[in-house]
């Protein structure tokens, strides 16, 4: 996303930029929590849903389960929450004295309430940033609510794994999974795509594992007596 004073292009497209942006982040938690049903299925998550649509429901998943979540979760959620009722108004604002000419216009009302809508360039801006800034907080929290996710899986595995005697394959989760620049940010004429990959982990039972470890120690054993013998 271009958000510095030289490329600056429009206003109102920066601030649906970072809405957006905003929005994918508030969806890869819910994709993060949506795996922490384990060992059921993950439920399904709307990619499709709005920014405020998702604060919603992650509002929900904290109030349910407060102990995958830190605690500065709620302050967040609160100011993207207000963030994203002022893109609204701001979005919608309707203009009463819009030139019929050249179509400039000073003075914008919210459709709905009436209530006067401040829809200058420097109000934007403001949101704008205010949003980048809440994106920016919000990827360190998501990445500690996976972890937590990721705790409470591997937990679950664990147990499984006892009980059954079996190995266990869990999924790990990772919020922020890529990230892409431009041709000018990346410096090198082509632009770049850094995609965050999750990793594989087994989870053994203890007694199997035990067996293992002794079974890998008499082969290295047996190994270096031929070594010496030879």
């Amino acid at each position: 996303m271009v958000t510095t004073e030289d490329h600056w292009v429009g206003n109102i497209g920066h601030l649906a930029l970072a809405d957006s942006a905003l929005g994918a982040l508030l969806t890869d938690i819910l994709q993060a929590l949506a795996q922490a049903a384990y060992p059921a299925p993950p439920a399904k998550v709307d990619v499709g849903l709005t920014t405020k649509q998702s604060v919603r429901k992650v509002e929900r998943r904290a109030h349910s389960e407060p102990h995958l979540f830190p605690s500065q979760t709620g302050a967040w959620l609160l100011e993207v929450h207000e963030a994203t009722e002022l893109r609204n108004s701001i979005l919608h604002a309707v203009a009463i004295n819009r030139c019929a000419n050249c179509g400039a216009a000073s003075h914008f009302v919210h459709p709905r309430s009436g209530q006067h809508v401040d829809r200058t360039d420097e109000a934007i801006r403001n949101l704008t940033t205010q949003m980048l800034k809440l994106r920016e907080r919000g990827i360190e929290l998501a990445e500690e609510i996976a972890q937590r996710v990721n705790a409470q899986i591997v937990a679950r595995a664990r147990a499984a794994a006892e009980a059954t005697n079996e190995i266990q394959n869990p999924p790990q989760v990772y919020p922020h999974r890529s990230v892409a620049l431009c041709a000018e940010c990346a410096g090198n004429g082509r632009g770049t795509i850094t995609a965050r990959l999750g990793t594989a982990i087994e989870i053994w039972p203890r007694e199997k594992l035990r067996a293992e470890i002794e079974r890998l120690k008499a082969e290295q054993a047996t190994r270096s007596g031929e070594t010496g013998n030879g």
